[in-house]
């Protein structure tokens, strides 16, 4: 009962720092997501390559590829594939740049740090979607 008030109180802790506020426990087993927002365009321009932006903010124990918690969320709409792979790369090195140090690692599509005694790690990762299109799962 100890250890998985221990547990919990961690989780809570990377999730307060990470995302700036508490959120509530979410079932491992359940990872929450956020509708998509209707994409507007301008009137007269129609673009069947309208792209979104998604990030994701995942907890991990390093024992195990099981996500503890963390949101995915749309950040903004793109008008075409390019758009949106630019901004992709801009919100990647940003990200990269406010949080340098040892225990941070590159992936292909964001970055991952540790915590101090390496035991849970987040992600941030990036990726850029057309709507309505089914979401590839971040790993």
């Amino acid at each position: 009962m100890l250890k998985r008030m221990g547990l919990t109180a961690l989780v809570t802790a990377v999730t307060v720092v990470t995302l700036g506020c508490a959120r509530g426990p979410v079932s491992p087993t359940e990872t929450p997501t956020y509708a998509v927002k209707p994409v507007s365009v301008p009137a007269g321009v129609v673009s069947n390559e309208v792209t979104v932006l998604w990030r994701d903010i995942g907890v991990y124990r390093a024992s195990g590829p099981l996500r503890l918690a963390g949101p995915i969320y749309e950040m903004t709409s793109y008008e075409t594939m390019a758009e949106c792979e630019a901004a992709q790369q801009t919100a990647m090195a940003k990200e990269a740049l406010s949080r340098v140090g040892s225990a941070t690692e590159r992936l292909s599509d964001g970055i991952k740090t540790w915590d101090s005694d390496r035991q849970y790690y987040t992600t941030f990762r990036y990726l850029c979607q057309v709507p309505g299109a089914r979401r590839t799962p971040f790993r």
